[in-house]
């Protein structure tokens, strides 16, 4: 497949005939089209659904007396269910998820039509231990996630 250019050629100029082979141009195409088609299913396994439920800015700031949370700190865990607060303390220099998830799992047998929780964490925890945090506390069966800034 080629595309032919002429020119026009008059009695004094040269002729300006060229041909352009356009086979490898539409190989590439269709090379990025097959890529960004596959590419394109990867990026939808990797993602979590998260809302603010909490307090805008200028609202209300006190706590809901039925709230559900996971506080996540430098020191471990706290989990708190309505006014009552649990810490969780690391468990040999790591944060103890396993202790965690139990103890959610313990929170979801006692509320089973509650669905909804809070994470709660400061800007210095690492985003790794935010989304373990909301695995466990998905896998504990509150699908319904806020993440909220803990307010120093």
């Amino acid at each position: 497949m080629a595309v032919s250019i002429d020119g026009g050629g008059g009695d004094r100029k040269k002729p300006l005939n060229a041909e352009l082979n356009l086979v490898p141009y539409i190989d590439l195409l269709t090379c990025m089209v097959a890529f960004l088609l596959i590419t394109a299913v990867w990026t939808q396994l990797a993602r979590l659904k998260v809302d603010q439920h909490g307090p805008g800015p200028g609202e209300n700031t006190n706590p809901p007396t039925d709230k559900i949370a996971v506080v996540v700190h430098d020191d471990g865990f706290n989990l708190i269910v309505g006014n009552d607060q649990k810490p969780l303390p690391r468990k040999a220099g790591a944060l103890d998820y396993a202790t965690l998830g139990v103890e959610l799992a313990a929170v979801k047998r006692a509320h089973p039509d509650r669905t909804d929780a809070q994470v709660i964490s400061a800007d210095n925890v690492a985003f790794d231990s935010i989304v373990r945090t909301m695995d466990a506390t998905m896998s504990a069966g509150f699908a319904d996630l806020s993440l909220l800034d803990a307010v120093p």
